[in-house]
């Protein structure tokens, strides 16, 4: 099975998350900044990923995410495919406002949690 990177990119953080086997998992969450491509090169090669799936929203920032996409494609010769992202963060918020997690846990980010969520629906429906 492909092991596949989901990145929710944002603005200030970008949040990573990874299938392992059928699951998908929350990774992590790295800043946007200048160091950002040499950290996702070293995900990529540390989780020894086959497959860069990008969320993509419908709104302003989705000619963020093809920029950064396009630089992305110069520092990696893996596949990228998109993923609707548009409703995994209210998603989230939805799920652990009704979760036993802790207020201060539950009101920090979450960028990796989304990718989780928009990966596991891609991964329902397309493997």
């Amino acid at each position: 099975m492909k092991k596949i990177l989901a990145i929710d990119f944002g603005t200030k953080r970008i949040g990573l998350a990874v299938s392992r086997h059928s699951l998908a998992e929350p990774l992590k969450i790295i800043d946007n900044n200048e160091l950002m491509f040499e950290k996702l090169k070293q995900v990529l090669e540390r989780e020894e990923i086959d497959l860069i799936l990008v969320g993509m929203s419908e709104n302003e920032m989705a000619k963020k995410i093809k920029e950064f996409t396009k630089e992305l494609k110069k520092t990696t010769a893996l596949p990228i495919e998109f993923a609707d992202e548009t409703l995994s963060s209210k998603n989230i918020h939805q799920k652990l406002a009704t979760s036993h997690m802790k207020l201060k846990k539950r009101q920090g980010p979450i960028d990796h949690y989304a990718a989780a969520e928009f990966l596991r629906e891609w991964m329902d429906e397309n493997l």
